[in-house]
């Protein structure tokens, strides 16, 4: 075979081997972030909370943490704390 064949054989090889590396970690790392996946999951669940209806849940606590400032707010004695407002 040709100096130019065996070079790109190499090439070629080399360029698969890493490849297969590549995909192997992917793999794992999709694996791992499967697995991290279902242990939030199961978090969720364990508060009581559809993972379904997550984005309902967030905005409902959102409003009730809002709702809360604003009555925490009007029990602070503004008027004493800055006379001159």
């Amino acid at each position: 075979m040709s100096t130019a064949i065996d070079s790109k054989l190499t090439t070629l090889k080399d360029g698969l081997a890493k490849a297969k590396d590549m995909r192997y970690k992917a793999e794992l790392k999709k694996d791992a972030l499967l697995k991290q996946q279902e242990e939030i999951l199961e978090q969720i669940r364990a508060e009581q909370v559809d993972p379904a209806m997550l984005e309902e849940e967030i905005l409902k606590l959102e409003q009730e943490i809002a709702q809360l400032a604003d009555e925490v707010e009007g029990l602070i004695p503004w008027d004493l704390i800055n006379p001159q407002a």
